[in-house]
């Protein structure tokens, strides 16, 4: 993981605005980097996005009660256990509410075959 000042700043606020999820952002950030260890981290849109040359896989974005784990093309992922969540043309999210989700919800292989697309 790269020290970038602007992801510290807001991984700070995040700490503020949930205290209780806050610590999940942090797990799922490192869950990226080892499934995915030559991705570009950048701050936008209000959260973390991941990316590849020329196309975004993944994005990490804290709410008030949840964090959403965002797929760029979200449509174009195997989702046999229909956990994605999204009506969009190509977007699709989990939401996760606790760290038991991050597993329940299959996060990590979702965002395996994300960033293999």
């Amino acid at each position: 993981m790269k020290n970038n000042p602007e992801i510290k700043k807001l991984l700070q606020d995040n700490e503020l605005v949930n205290p209780l999820l806050a610590p999940i952002i942090i797990s799922l950030r490192k869950m990226v980097f080892k499934l995915a260890p030559d991705a570009e981290e950048k701050k936008m849109y209000g959260g973390i996005i991941y990316s590849t040359p020329g196309r975004m896989f993944c994005g990490l974005f804290l709410h008030k009660n949840h964090i959403s784990v965002e797929f760029d093309l979200g449509y174009l992922l195997e989702d046999k256990d229909k956990l994605l969540e999204g009506s969009g043309k190509f977007r699709r999210h989990l939401k996760i509410h606790n760290e038991e989700e991050v597993i329940k919800k299959k996060v990590e292989g979702y965002i395996k075959e994300s960033y293999q697309l």
